[in-house]
């Protein structure tokens, strides 16, 4: 990278640290973080609240960042625990943090930006833009061409779910290798009809990562830069990969699911519009709070009005132009998780209220206490972007119990499959594309309930009266296979 670009970058240094907040928000913000309760909480039993750096000892997780936007400004950001076991360095306001997929919507200004000033159309087939590289022409991509849109919104087709990121010192495929599968992922290409149907892509990103350096005849982390995060005021982001040694010392190292510290302590993506950003709460507030004002009629940097409208349109399921859209009773919100090798991450804002909230971890088991924390943060500023849920268990009869044990593949794509086995009266799901096990319990002969996140997952029977399928939050439906 650059002098220039570094000193864009981090020359004008936002915090030092460990934490802000309003003086009238200090004390009361400091009860939220001791007042930590279950998300799903079994009728009968009781709770007693727990302090956050109870719980991040209690889940093995080392360290967590968090910003709360109230009324357009960050009222309480805050880094809690350790950054870096190795050098016994804490997590700050201002340690980096990987932000796994929630590198995509941001990733996506920079195409928006590019359709803004006429260089691309976003229903055009992306193969004119492309000069290193070409979508592979198939029957699907001779009936629909593979378009922006398409790449933004997870229905081109493309392949290639996520990716695991590279051990630092090994050796770093380009983004042409890894569409050719010449990394450690497979060939990225289409294989089903494009605009039919959603299907996560990380590599469909990757597909509009090499389009805009192709397009802007500058490397993709230059231009975004430059574009994006230079002018939203994110002088603590980048997606500089590999990480410049000169912003080792800022890095958040990264943790597996015991708490113990990666190889090489963290991976490096050069996937960078799929997984590639390295910022920090504030910064992704200052992204939000942008959206949220261009959306409410002000430009802001390079997110104008029409810009921010267009990005926020609901498209297949439940995606807009970047982030994921989600209708709630106080109204949309717009948000994206985000997950790399040792980090995990999530932001959530209102559409058209200037408040949201921005967790990052450097763990692989942050999920319960983000879950706790969203709640107590949530329940705390009145908002409802999750709730905690009271449920009674109940104990399937034995035989539909047994039945329900087996394998299930994503109808649209069986790519994706699920393993369900059962421990007592307890049922273990194991999502296997991304090796997470997760514990259910039954409340209804037709659901199951997950413990730590309240997912819920209804049980679909044939004529027959034999389990056909599973379907998870009503939205994906995994057939037995």
């Amino acid at each position: 990278m650059s002098k220039l670009l570094y000193c864009a970058i981090f020359c004008s240094s936002l915090l030092s640290q460990t934490s802000f907040a309003t003086d009238s928000a200090q004390h009361q913000v400091q009860q939220v973080a001791q007042n930590l309760l279950p998300r799903v909480q079994l009728e009968g039993q009781k709770y007693q609240p727990v302090d956050l750096q109870t719980r991040l000892q209690e889940t093995h997780l080392p360290g967590l960042s968090l910003a709360v936007i109230k009324d357009g400004k960050v009222v309480w950001a805050e880094g809690f625990g350790i950054a870096d076991k190795k050098q016994n360095r804490k997590v700050t306001t201002e340690t980096l943090f990987q932000a796994g997929s929630i590198s995509k919507p941001v990733a996506a200004l920079a195409v928006l930006k590019l359709a803004q000033d006429g260089k691309v159309d976003l229903d055009a087939d992306v193969n004119q833009y492309l000069t290193s590289w070409k979508v592979p022409t198939n029957e699907f991509t001779k009936a629909n061409p593979v378009t922006l849109r398409q790449l933004m919104t997870h229905t081109s087709g493309l392949t290639q779910h996520g990716f695991p990121g590279y051990v630092r010192g090994s050796k770093i495929p380009t983004d042409v290798e890894v569409l050719m599968g010449k990394g450690n992922t497979d060939l990225v290409t289409v294989d089903t009809l494009p605009d039919k149907a959603w299907r996560y892509s990380g590599g469909g990103y990757t597909v509009m990562e090499l389009l805009v350096a192709d397009v802007t005849k500058m490397p993709f982390e230059e231009y975004v830069q430059q574009a994006i995060l230079t002018p939203l005021g994110m002088h603590n982001s980048t997606y500089a990969q590999p990480l410049p040694k000169t912003l080792w010392s800022k890095a958040s190292a990264a943790f597996d699911d015991k708490g113990e510290q990666v190889e090489g302590d963290w991976h490096v993506y050069p996937e960078q519009a799929a997984a590639g950003l390295w910022t920090t709460p504030v910064d992704l507030a200052k992204y939000i709070m942008a959206v949220q004002q261009a959306y409410a009629g002000n430009t802001v940097g390079p997110i104008t009005p029409e810009l921010a409208k267009q990005m926020l349109e609901v498209h297949h399921d439940v995606w807009g132009l970047g982030p994921e859209l989600e209708q709630r009773e106080q109204g949309l919100v717009f948000t994206h998780g985000g997950k790399n090798k040792g980090f995990s991450n999530r932001f959530e804002a209102f559409v058209e209220k200037d408040e949201g909230m921005v967790l990052m971890s450097n763990g692989d088991s942050a999920s319960t206490v983000f879950g706790e924390l969203r709640i107590a943060i949530s329940e705390h500023y009145g908002w409802n972007f999750i709730r905690s849920k009271k449920i009674t268990a109940i104990t399937l009869p034995e035989a539909r119990a047994k039945q329900l044990e087996g394998l299930y593949a994503y109808e649209k794509d069986h790519q994706f499959k699920m393993k369900i086995t059962r421990e007592g009266t307890r049922f273990n799901v194991l999502d296997m594309a991304r090796d997470n096990l997760m514990a259910f319990v039954a409340t209804e002969e037709d659901t199951l309930i997950e413990l730590e996140g309240g997912a819920d997952v209804t049980i679909e029977t044939n004529d027959k009266g034999e389990i056909s399928a599973v379907i998870w939050r009503g939205l994906y439906r995994f057939e037995r296979i």
